[in-house]
Formats: C-alpha cells, structure tokens, sequence
C-alpha cells in the first residue's frame, strides 16, 4: 500500500490540465478551417483546365489539413473527444 500512496501523493500535486487551444475558440477555429477547405475545393474544381498545373498538389494538401482540423475542432465542440 506504500507505493500507492506515494503516487497519489505526487498525482495530487499536479497542476490541473490546460490545453494549448482554449475550448470557446473551437467552434470559430472549426468554422473558419472548413469553410476555408470548402472555398479551396471549389476554387479548384471550377478551374477549367485540363493539364496538370504545379499548384493543384499543395491547394489539395492544405484543403485536407483545413478539412481534418476543422472536423476534430467541430467534434471537440459538440462533445465528442477525439
């Protein structure tokens, strides 16, 4: 029983979690990543040509780092710990 108590001991003199990102920003931060993925998805599918063009690969990539980002924050909103 030594050792649990030792821990408990150090458990109890822990300071409190704080995240990084403060939780009422994440609604705005969801807000803005996938509204912004959205405008970036249809700037690129109107686009009317048909050869390959060097900047489709990196507006994709941002696209689907907005897209996930966006989806975690928006699950974190309503209450789904992800």
């Amino acid at each position: 029983m030594e050792p649990y108590a030792s821990v408990k001991a150090v458990y109890n003199e822990l300071p409190v979690f704080k995240p990084l990102i403060p939780t009422p920003a994440l609604p705005t931060i969801a807000l803005v990543s996938l509204v912004t993925a959205f405008a970036l998805v249809f700037f690129m599918t109107t686009q009317s040509s048909r050869k390959f063009n060097a900047t489709e690969v990196p507006i994709a990539m941002l696209a689907a780092a907005l897209t996930g980002a966006g989806t975690v924050a928006l699950f974190c909103t309503v209450g789904v710990n992800v």
